[in-house]
């Protein structure tokens, strides 16, 4: 087991994460790709503890923006920011999720109706048709739910979304499409779909889906996902094209739902109780890749002054454990 020493000691290495300018945090999220999800987890407790993940969320998101020249690639690659954005989303909209489609997959789940179009995927072609139409009945249940459900959407959530739109119209300010885009690339494509591939995971239901059901989930996750990016389907899935009609339909209503979802422009207080954690364990994770990293950190720091500090707050703390060590000894 790693030595985790007390929270006093690793207060020079909390006051250099918390720092406005986050450079320790990018400077991080540039080196350490392997560490990703532990550094996602421990940076998202750390500043959750100290109600600063809004401040965290829009600055990473405002300089992914920032260095993205097309409009087209903006947070489609997994990198820190949009791994922070996926756990918190995760942990804080479940409310939101059940709000929005619980009833729909209680729904698949009970049904003995399939919603499969795909020829090569039924037990007989005379199916499509009572398959399609419950698709659709299904798809026009679910979006009525979810555009019904933005205030069910935690508050820094919605800033955040808001935030988002406000960064990119400035920088691509005769894109018309981008302000609805970058919302539906989070809450719909990195949210709503992979809850209802997976809604156990998401704490939706208890016991894994059959798989008539399963596939269901699945027809119902890739028509919104093409909803969310405002395109129909083309001839590559001639069989789905049968959806189109619902997309179009949808498309405007998927405009105004995403502005509303966004509209909050002051940040919120930050909502319920302090998030419980223990800031020695997760300032520990983060000293562990720091030395992991160290070598890189060491060359970068000769050009980058702000990371002296945490080269040297890194090695300091590495003699500190190195004493708790011996004492234990």
């Amino acid at each position: 087991h790693d030595l985790i020493m007390p929270k006093e000691e690793y207060s020079p290495m909390q006051q250099l994460i918390l720092d406005p300018s986050l450079e320790a945090v990018r400077a991080l999220a540039d080196l350490c790709h392997l560490d990703r999800m532990p550094l996602a987890t421990s940076l998202l407790r750390i500043f959750r503890h100290e109600r600063k993940e809004a401040d965290l969320l829009k600055t990473l998101n405002d300089a992914e923006i920032e260095k993205e020249e097309e409009t087209s690639t903006l947070f489609r690659a997994a990198s820190l920011t949009t791994t922070l954005m996926d756990l918190y989303m995760k942990s804080v909209c479940t409310d939101f999720l059940h709000s929005a489609l619980r009833s729909t997959i209680v729904k698949l789940l009970e049904t003995k109706q399939s919603c499969e179009l795909n020829p090569n995927k039924m037990d007989s072609p005379e199916d499509a048709c009572n398959n399609a139409e419950f698709l659709l009945q299904v798809l026009d249940e679910v979006t009525h739910s979810i555009f019904l459900s933005a205030e069910a959407c935690p508050k820094t959530v919605r800033y955040i979304c808001g935030c988002l739109q406000r960064c990119v119209v400035g920088k691509w300010p005769h894109e018309r499409l981008v302000r609805t885009r970058v919302v539906s690339g989070f809450i719909f494509l990195r949210l709503l779909c992979p809850a209802i591939l997976n809604p156990r995971q998401f704490n939706l239901i208890s016991e894994p889906p059959p798989p008539m059901a399963s596939r269901s989930l699945i027809m119902v996750a890739k028509c919104l996902q093409n909803l969310a990016n405002l395109v129909e389907f083309g001839g590559k899935e001639p069989y789905m094209e049968v959806v189109n009609p619902f997309i179009l339909k949808n498309k405007e209503r998927m405009v105004v739902f995403l502005d509303q979802l966004s509209n909050l422009v002051e940040k919120p207080e930050s909502e319920g109780e302090r998030v419980k954690g223990d800031p020695a364990r997760d300032l520990g994770t983060l000293h562990h890749i720091c030395v992991s990293h160290l070598k890189e950190l060491q060359a970068l720091s000769k050009t980058q002054i702000s990371l002296k500090k945490l080269v040297t707050v890194t090695e300091m703390l590495s003699k500190h454990k190195q004493k708790y060590m011996e004492m234990i000894r």
